[in-house]
């Protein structure tokens, strides 16, 4: 029993020394707070950090637009050139003869083709549009 009292005496004068050599601030709310908002200012930053930019600037505008317009240019020569090259071809095709009924139908069918294409180019200006567009590009 004597050792356990003496090994409890040397225990208790070394807690006290190291009490006595380490002074530990005591925390407050501020404290708290203050890493509550570290830990929310990191958190908004990371979501910050994680969204895709997708603004195009005024130069990728310019470029796609100079892209379409030489795209263009080259179908139309294309064309021209095409076109003359068979000029001296004489091919003959004769066309069917279609009756009344047959053309109001076809004008009919192409007719639903323009309606549904005009209302799809509307619709890629809504926002449902311009979200699809987003997705796909």
């Amino acid at each position: 029993m004597n050792r356990n009292s003496k090994t409890s005496e040397v225990e208790a004068r070394l807690h006290r020394s190291l009490m006595n050599q380490v002074r530990v601030p005591r925390l407050d709310r501020r404290f708290d707070a203050g890493v509550w908002a570290r830990i929310e200012s990191q958190e908004h930053a990371q979501t910050l950090a994680a969204q895709p930019v997708s603004r195009r600037s005024g130069v990728e505008k310019w470029l796609m637009t100079s892209n379409i317009v030489g795209i263009a240019v080259a179908a139309v020569l294309a064309l021209f050139f095409g076109l003359r090259m068979f000029s001296g071809v004489e091919v003959e095709v004769s066309l069917p003869d279609l009756s009344v009924a047959q053309n109001h139908q076809a004008a009919e069918i192409v007719a639903w083709v323009f309606a549904v294409g005009s209302l799809g180019f509307a619709v890629m200006f809504t926002p449902l549009g311009q979200w699809l567009r987003a997705e796909f590009t």
